[in-house]
């Protein structure tokens, strides 16, 4: 195998309430010190181990900050909602017309997010693939993009394992997507139930450009 696979969390979060910058009376802007930044690799031992130890990171940031909330973790669906209350500065601005309006933020990069990253040995290049995230979102009752982007992402990790004669024994889940757009595929499982999400978004095409 000429490649080596690690897993990394990534974080950017608001620590605290920053100032609305398009307030005319006041000139206070965020500053770096209001942010939360971290990248955690997970590189000892089996490449599932630091999948595994990359899952489980990401759940004790989660417990932090709902704790900051007062409240309790229930589902990744909620967590979506919940957690926006530290990715969302407020300061977005909507634009466009009706029926097509959309939002520009200073805050498309805030989010917490789990990558497998894949390092080829022979020509020194890496790729990142994104296999589960949360993220700010614009609007809370459109379609989450990121969950697109990780199932993708997903496929593409088990594909990887599956050419290099990765043993993944009771590791793997199979999905049927014909009714999202795609065909039976297979991820190597993780913490969420895809089935039922999958089910969720029946009828929605998973693999159409957003």
């Amino acid at each position: 195998m000429n490649t080596s696979i690690h897993y990394q969390v990534e974080t950017k979060y608001w620590r605290r309430d920053v100032p609305y910058v398009h307030d005319e009376f006041q000139d206070a802007t965020p500053t770096f010190a209001d942010l939360a930044e971290t990248n955690t690799i997970f590189k000892n031992g089996p490449p599932l181990m630091a999948r595994e130890a990359a899952f489980n990171h990401y759940f004790s940031i989660l417990d932090v900050l709902y704790e900051g909330l007062g409240k309790e973790h229930t589902t990744d669906a909620q967590a979506r909602i919940d957690l926006q209350r530290y990715f969302d500065s407020g300061n977005a601005i909507e634009l466009g017309g009706k029926g097509a309006t959309f939002k520009s933020s200073p805050d498309n990069n805030k989010g917490i997010e789990i990558y497998m990253v894949i390092e080829n040995v022979s020509d020194k290049t890496t790729e990142k693939i994104l296999i589960h995230g949360i993220r700010y979102l614009d609007y809370l009752d459109r379609f989450d993009a990121g969950i697109q982007e990780s199932l993708e992402g997903l496929i593409k990790e088990f594909n990887h394992y599956k050419q290099n004669g990765s043993a993944l024994h009771k590791n793997v889940e199979d999905l049927n997507l014909e009714a999202n757009g795609g065909e039976k595929v297979s991820i190597i499982k993780t913490p969420f139930n895809w089935g039922q999400l999958i089910l969720d978004y029946k009828g929605l095409n998973l693999f159409e450009v957003w």
